[in-house]
């Protein structure tokens, strides 16, 4: 059962980013966004990533793996639509 509540939280942790990377992506227009910010938050992904490879988590894994690519489309965006 946990790790159903594991990867249940991972799935919506991870989709409420899928808006804002489509929407910046798709307008251009990332004044809104804050780079300091998107940083931080691709920094704490990476770290929950590495930690879940490290403990062999499979929910943190996967979680943290798809919102990585998600954030870091973020802050590729931020940097070329400044």
């Amino acid at each position: 059962m946990e790790i159903y509540i594991g990867y249940f939280a991972g799935v919506l942790g991870t989709i409420c980013w899928v808006p804002q990377a489509w929407k910046a992506w798709a307008t251009r227009d990332t004044s809104g966004l804050s780079l300091i910010a998107n940083l931080l938050f691709l920094l704490t992904v990476t770290l929950w990533l590495l930690y879940g490879l490290l403990v062999t988590d499979w929910p943190l894994i996967f979680a943290n793996g798809c919102a990585l690519l998600i954030v870091l489309s973020i802050v590729a965006a931020k940097l070329k639509y400044k």
